[in-house]
Parts: C-alpha cells; structure tokens; sequence
C-alpha cells in the first residue's frame, strides 16, 4: 500500500493512494507549545449518489513540550514515554523507538537521518514493514510527493502505522529542525 500525502507535514495532510482516493486526514493546528494532531479515517461510502468523502476520528496525538505525550487510539490512551521504548541504538537523530502492536509482535521506528523506517524483527533479522519517502523536487531527477509506503507485513495495522507514523515523524522533525540551528 502506498500513500500519497498532500504536504510536507504528515501532522497536517490527505493521506490518498495513487487513484486519488483518500484514507487518512491529519489536521493541527498551530499551538503556543505543544501540538495536538487530530487523524481521521475515511467511511466506505454505501451509497451510489453521494460521493461526499466522510470521515471519522481515529486518533489524537497530544505532543508536550515538558511532560511525556499522549496517544489517543481505539478507545484508550497511552503515555508515548510508557508505550515508546528507546533502543540503545541511536538513530541520526535520537534513539530507535519500539513498541508492541495488537499482534503481539514488536516493532522499531528506525529514527534514520531523513526518514523513518518501521521494521520488525523476525528471528534476528528486520524485515521493512513501512517507511516514508519525502518529496522530491524535479532537478535530477523525477519528482515525487511525499508518501508513506506499507509493505505487506504491515497492511493488517495500517492504521496503528499511521498513528505511529505521525507521531514520530513529528519527533524526528523536530530534532532535525533542532540540529540544523546548532
């Protein structure tokens, strides 16, 4: 599954695949401190005459500046600094974080240098469950818009991924931004 975001910003974008047709929409609006990432999941339409695209609340993801933030998914609430562990690993910018999805398997954000990778480990060896691609512009070589791509060991919790995704890109941005000024 690949998805086609409409910004730079995947805490504020239409998550389409290549027809066009959207799945996921994340809005934030711009706060003092902290930020708060409302996600919306599209409803299948039923009906033949209305061609409305309706969605619904997924998740919400509250980011603190001085406290440890807070996912809000299928009916509960998670603190990221409990949910999240840190790796001893150590990305481009911060540590790997890891987690453990519904399935029970565990899986790590890879904080890469310009990207996030989502990977699993199966037997000692990771195999790529999801990674984001970011816009290219068309110098060199081909354009592309920025996207999220699932592999196929990740399309039975699209949705977790892009709950997880937006949280820590958000991160992982936020440190780049951070290192650049330096």
């Amino acid at each position: 599954m690949h998805l086609i975001l409409s910004s730079n910003e995947p805490w504020n974008a239409t998550y389409s695949n290549e027809q066009g047709q959207a799945f996921y929409k994340t809005s934030s609006p711009w706060k003092m401190l902290g930020r708060d990432v409302s996600i919306h999941k599209i409803i299948p339409n039923e009906s033949e005459g209305d061609l409305q695209d309706r969605f619904a609340h997924l998740a919400e993801v509250e980011y603190n500046q001085f406290m440890s933030s807070r996912i809000r998914y299928g009916g509960g609430e998670v603190v990221t600094s409990q949910y999240f562990t840190k790796t001893s690993e150590w990305g481009a910018f911060g540590r790997d974080r890891t987690f453990t999805a519904p399935d029970r398997k565990e899986y790590k954000w890879k904080m890469g240098r310009r990207v996030p990778e989502l990977v699993m480990d199966a037997d000692g060896k990771e195999i790529r469950v999801a990674v984001y691609h970011r816009r290219r512009r068309g110098v060199m070589m081909e354009a592309r818009p920025a996207s999220l791509e699932i592999f196929a060991g990740g399309e039975h919790m699209v949705d977790l991924i892009v709950v997880t995704f937006v949280y820590i890109e958000k991160l992982r941005k936020d440190r780049e931004n951070r290192a650049k000024k330096r």
